[in-house]
């Protein structure tokens, strides 16, 4: 069986019904389990207790962009700005066939850059309610 090597080029990220993957440098899903670990008289045990998602997203800074979509920065301060406890629906999609999809809370972008290179634009949003994969595109 050969190896399949996957770029993040694989990736495409479509935040409401919008593809931002021609802006985005990185978009990265993040699942953490919170886990009781609980010392008994016989020796461990172990109690799932939540998990806890977040997407972290780099891109470059696309402020004031109308064409072909959006600011990616404006909808996402527009959002925070206006309506900060609504989800964006959110979908990771691979070249492998495997899509995510998940609700998004907004979040205010950071905002700044370094002298010489490129301004990019970063931000964290908090995954709200279940992640559902689909294995069959």
């Amino acid at each position: 069986m050969t190896t399949t090597v996957l770029t993040g080029r694989s990736l495409v990220l479509t935040i409401g019904t919008v593809d931002y993957s021609a802006q985005i440098l990185s978009a990265n899903l993040t699942i953490e389990t919170e886990r009781l670990t609980l010392d008994t008289l016989s020796g461990r045990a172990y109690a799932y207790v939540d998990k806890n998602a977040t997407l972290d997203i780099e891109w470059l800074n696309d402020a004031g962009k109308t064409t072909p979509v959006g600011s990616l920065t404006k909808a996402l301060w527009d959002a925070t700005e206006t309506a900060p406890n609504t989800t964006l629906s959110a979908v990771l999609t691979f070249a492998t066939g495997l899509s995510l999809s998940f609700s998004v809370l907004p979040n205010f972008p950071s905002q700044g850059g370094a002298a010489s290179e490129a301004q990019t634009v970063t931000t964290s949003l908090q995954v709200v309610g279940a992640i559902t994969e689909d294995f069959t595109a």
